[in-house]
């Protein structure tokens, strides 16, 4: 440990470089752990059962539901052939009856897995297995800055921290062409070595009703 390592006054534990304005990761999490969930809308499709998702990605251990919501499940998975854990995304299943999708998503996809921001949450793979289309991302360890805030942990200056960190991410994603269209406490991760990551970019455009919303339309 060099002289420029910051400790945290609460519990002691180092506080890498990286993290915004001094937030230690670790109270962070602690914090949110004991927290209470966010009370949410009850409009959102169920996710599919363990099971389900188990049959259609062999490939995958499932290990468990992580979040759901509008955009579909998050599950939580291993992907033994190399030995790491990602999150794998399930879109509604109601996408799968659509004809023009399959085309808008394999397009979309693909821009969206070229995205490569140490502040974007990385997509690995995408496609369609069974019932489901997919996307396979980056696994973040760590909370949403829901769950953060839930937890009481954030000052105004630490919150200011996060900020241009989120506006470069988002700049970044915009010079490639993609809006995110879906900016919310839930869709901003911090992890457990204190880096601030973006999930979901463009999946509100990639699952968008409108056939003319794409990223390659005219205009």
């Amino acid at each position: 440990m060099n002289e420029t390592t910051r400790i945290c006054q609460k519990c002691g534990a180092p506080v890498p470089s990286e993290s915004p304005q001094g937030l230690c990761p670790k109270c962070v999490l602690a914090a949110a752990a004991g927290a209470p969930p966010p009370s949410g809308g009850s409009g959102a499709p169920e996710p599919p059962p363990l099971d389900q998702v188990a049959a259609a990605f062999p490939n995958l251990e499932i290990l468990e539901l992580i979040g759901a919501g509008g955009m579909g499940a998050v599950f939580k998975a291993r992907q033994s052939s190399l030995d790491r854990l990602v999150a794998l995304k399930v879109l509604p299943e109601s996408l799968a009856a659509d004809p023009a999708f399959a085309e808008r998503f394999s397009r979309e996809a693909r821009t969206l897995a070229r995205l490569n921001h140490p502040n974007i949450v990385a997509v690995h793979d995408f496609g369609h297995s069974g019932r489901f289309y997919f996307l396979t991302m980056e696994y973040v360890d760590g909370v949403n800055l829901r769950e953060a805030m839930a937890a009481g942990r954030f000052t105004p200056q630490q919150a200011l921290g996060l900020v241009p960190r989120i506006c470069e991410a988002l700049q970044f994603a915009h010079d490639e062409g993609i809006l995110h269209r879906d900016i919310k406490p839930e869709n901003i991760l911090l992890d457990v070595k204190g880096r601030v990551k973006i999930a979901d970019f463009g999946i509100a455009k990639l699952i968008g009703p409108r056939k003319d919303i794409t990223l390659t339309a005219s205009g």
